[in-house]
């Protein structure tokens, strides 16, 4: 009787969560890791030029996206066949939910937050990957 405990793909979000969203780290880390992690902004409409990217509710849903990323490119290959449904779905209800504190994010300039000078912007996120094929 094997007595080890197959870890199946609820476990996993569930330590990811625990793991890595429940212990953030400083926003001066936080801010170099969504650096690294190569996302890239871009203007759709309005300008961009003067917004606060420094926001702490914009980084930190940028960051926990990233880290989301991160997780399901090691994760996925590990999900039993049965079980990857359910896992798709799991992690692109945390993409939502992260995308919707990007929303949320007030990164309007300090000098725009009054809100008969409040400009309208809108912004593409985009992570590059920069993966090469030899």
């Amino acid at each position: 009787m094997d007595s080890s405990k197959k870890i199946d793909a609820v476990d996993k979000i569930k330590h990811f969560q625990e793991r890595i969203l429940a212990n953030k780290p400083e926003i001066g880390e936080m801010v170099y890791d969504v650096q690294m992690m190569n996302f890239k902004i871009r203007p759709i409409s309005g300008d961009i030029t003067e917004l606060d990217y420094g926001n702490y509710d914009f980084i930190e849903a940028l960051w926990s996206l990233g880290k989301l990323d991160e997780f399901f490119r090691v994760e996925f290959e590990s999900i039993e066949s049965n079980e990857k449904d359910a896992f798709f779905r799991m992690i692109n209800d945390l993409r939502v939910n992260f995308q919707n504190q990007l929303k949320q994010a007030n990164i309007q300039a300090i000098d725009f937050q009054d809100k008969s000078m409040m400009q309208l912007f809108e912004i593409e996120i985009i992570k590059e990957n920069n993966l090469q094929v030899n």
